[in-house]
């Protein structure tokens, strides 16, 4: 990740190149501040605060010894983020205040799954703020935020409503917390990020409890500073309060005095005591940038005030940062102080890598931060050697996107007015359901239907520890069919693979397509027989065949694949049957790969056919006789006076060894038509052969 950048190795083409340009920029910085300290204050463009106009200063680079890539830090933390916003994990859900046993309203929290990042200054809306203005697009877990956050402020709601006055609780006036008005701050920051309008977030106000300045203030400085900074992410209105009220009302200018005035004589901030801290200085920083560039939504006088005290900070910030780049708090090297700075300095529009106020020893405030990183691992040390640091991957992590943003002359950090709607994201990221994947048709379109949601806390809350629960209806977020997706329909209309197609619309994108096999109707049997040249068997056509598959099982064996058949068929002819055994058969329809199942079976004695002959027995008698079937039971004979055998007479010979019989009773003169079958009986069941040929014969 180290690498010295392309600028440097042009600057230095030598070593004492090198050695002569940093003794240079030590001496001038020296000077800077010598004058500084006599005259006043700088700010970022060079001027010298009552004293005129002085060097350029801030457009004076120089490199520091050790420089990062840090655009591949970048990625490589995203990814690293991503992959922890992937899983579902323990939660602990900060709903406040329910009534204890003693009717006392207490603060309490619940356990719950959750799958994305969390409500929280740790896994939750930093990271949403660091990936969004990275410009993370379409991540599914945007949505399972949003979703977790809607949830989680409705809750909050019905919980509260009953402690406090409607008028505090109503949609334009809802706190998350009842002192820290950071937290409303906060969310409002990760909402805004997303393109999202944090004074409507399902009918909720979050920005509107931002107008007490009494509320805002139980924080000390930093209910300001982060309210300050929430308000002009999106150029929020404040919200007037109800006449009559007690309260305070806020304005951008009495925030932005309420921060001046807590100013450290010398210059800084800090929550106590008298010396500066380098991440509340860093941070008041942050919140004055939009002033001390010469917003108008403050006074001329007090855009002086602020040119002055933001200059006193960066003098603060430069004189206390470390040797190494570093910036320490109660006396310890860390990650998140180092972090502040660089996201001050960005939004102020001075380089936290070649601002030379900022280059100690040869190492800047990017180095510094560079040093806690964990190369490979996407994560940043909260001290050194400490390992992985949540808060501190966090908070760097976004130091970088700011620096990123200032580096590409992007909006800062905190000015999120060009921010987007990040739920806007691909159908592919979201469950997608039919109810079953297979259908047997029924001879009309198949059209499943459809369900489409995104994953938001996976679990209900349980109950709490006073003894009260309340539910979290947010499991699941279920999409609207016509507002968030469509659905069409391909070759539906017959047997084969039909197409589900689930097409994004609003805020959702992209097309999800569903694979539907929707098999050919069972085939029935509808006879088998024997025919001259063997059994046949004929079905009941089915719809959209391609093909039928007959299986056959002869006695008591097995059935077998045994013939393919065309699709415009509904008959075959078994050749292959032997006579005296009996074949079962079953037939299934077949279509774009997938068969369809058989109704029924049935099953026939293969006999073959017998041929006759006929001679004179006498005065009307006439002697039929047939060649012998080795498998017979017996014959049936059929005579008729018509060809078409009509009204034919039957004569059944019981024995398959019998081959002639006499005919009586004949007419005589008179020519008769002769057919002769065979027949065997299985388990009480006769089946026939076909009949022979007919014979003609007359009778004396």
């Amino acid at each position: 990740m180290r690498k010295m950048k392309k600028n440097r190795e042009k600057m230095y083409r030598s070593r004492w190149t090198k050695i002569v340009s940093y003794i240079l920029v030590t001496v001038m910085t020296v000077s800077l501040f010598g004058q500084v300290a006599a005259n006043g204050t700088f700010d970022g463009t060079g001027k010298q605060a009552g004293t005129g106009t002085i060097a350029e200063i801030s457009q004076v680079e120089a490199a520091s010894d050790t420089a990062i890539d840090y655009k591949a830090v970048l990625k490589e933390t995203s990814a690293a983020i991503e992959k922890t916003l992937e899983i579902s994990y323990e939660y602990k859900l900060p709903i406040h205040y329910e009534k204890n046993k003693k009717g006392e309203y207490e603060e309490v929290k619940r356990t719950v799954k959750w799958w994305g990042p969390a409500i929280g200054s740790i896994g939750g809306e930093w990271t949403v703020i660091g990936e969004c203005r990275y410009g993370m697009e379409n991540a599914p877990w945007y949505r399972a935020y949003y979703n977790n956050i809607t949830e989680y402020i409705k809750a909050t709601y019905n919980i509260n409503k009953e402690k406090y006055a409607v008028g505090d609780w109503d949609n334009q006036f809802l706190k998350l917390h009842k002192t820290k008005s950071t937290e409303n701050s906060r969310i409002i920051l990760a909402l805004t990020s997303m393109g999202l309008d944090a004074s409507d977030i399902e009918g909720y106000d979050l920005t509107g409890v931002l107008s007490d300045m009494t509320y805002v203030k139980k924080q000390g400085i930093n209910g300001p500073i982060f309210a300050l900074i929430a308000l002009d992410s999106g150029n929020y209105e404040i919200k007037p309060l109800a006449s009559g009220t007690a309260k305070t009302q806020v304005t951008r200018e009495k925030l932005v005095t309420y921060i001046l005035n807590n100013e450290l004589k010398n210059g800084g901030f800090c929550l106590s005591g008298t010396s500066p801290d380098p991440d509340v200085t860093a941070m008041a920083l942050q919140a004055l940038a939009p002033y001390y560039k010469g917003s108008t939504d403050v006074s001329e006088q007090v855009r002086g005030q602020v040119t002055e005290a933001v200059n006193r900070g960066i003098r603060v910030l430069s004189e206390i940062q470390n040797e190494d780049g570093t910036y320490s708090s109660w006396g310890t090297k860390n990650a998140e102080s180092t972090a502040q700075v660089l996201v001050a300095l960005s939004g102020l529009g001075l380089d936290g890598d070649t601002d030379v106020r900022f280059i100690k020893n040869g190492h800047s405030v990017l180095d510094g931060l560079e040093q806690f990183y964990l190369t490979g691992k996407g994560a940043f040390e909260h001290v050194a050697s400490d390992g992985g640091n949540q808060m501190a991957t966090e908070q760097a992590f976004y130091a970088l996107v700011s620096y990123d943003r200032y580096k590409n002359n992007k909006n800062t950090l905190y000015n999120m007015t060009d921010a987007v709607d990040a739920r806007v994201m691909d159908l592919a990221d979201c469950q997608v359901k039919i109810p079953r994947t297979t259908y047997t048709y029924a001879g009309k379109a198949i059209t499943p239907a459809v369900t489409v949601s995104m994953a938001g806390i996976d679990g209900i809350i349980e109950k709490s520890e006073l003894g009260r629960s309340i539910e979290i209806d947010g499991i699941s977020k279920e999409l609207t069919a016509g507002t968030d997706y469509t659905v069409t329909y391909k070759n539906n209309t017959k047997p084969g693979k039909a197409t589900v197609q689930i097409s994004g619309t609003g805020m959702y994108k992209g097309m999800v397509s569903k694979t539907v096999s929707v098999y050919p109707a069972k085939a029935s049997v509808k006879s088998v027989t024997n025919t001259k040249k063997g059994l046949t068997v004929t079905w009941k056509k089915v719809t959209g065949a391609d093909k039928y598959i007959l299986y056959r099982k002869a006695g008591s064996g097995a059935y077998k694949k045994y013939k393919t058949v065309s699709g415009a068929k509904t008959s075959y002819v078994d050749t292959g049957a032997k006579n005296g055994t009996t074949y079962s058969y079953k037939v299934c329809a077949y279509t774009a790969g997938l068969q369809g199942k058989n109704a029924n079976t049935k099953a026939a004695c293969r006999v073959t056919a017998v041929t006759a002959k006929a001679a004179k027995a006498g005065k009307g008698k006439l002697s039929v006789s047939w060649k012998k079937n080795s498998k017979a039971s017996g014959y049936q004979i059929r005579y008729s006076l018509k060809s078409s055998f009509s009204g034919a007479k039957t004569v059944m010979v019981r024995s398959g060894k019998t081959t002639t019989k006499k005919l009586t009773g004949l007419k005589r003169g008179k020519r008769y038509y002769i057919t002769v079958r065979a027949y065997k009986t299985v388990k009480g069941k006769k089946y026939y052969s076909s009949w022979s040929k007919k014979i003609r014969y007359g009778v004396d």
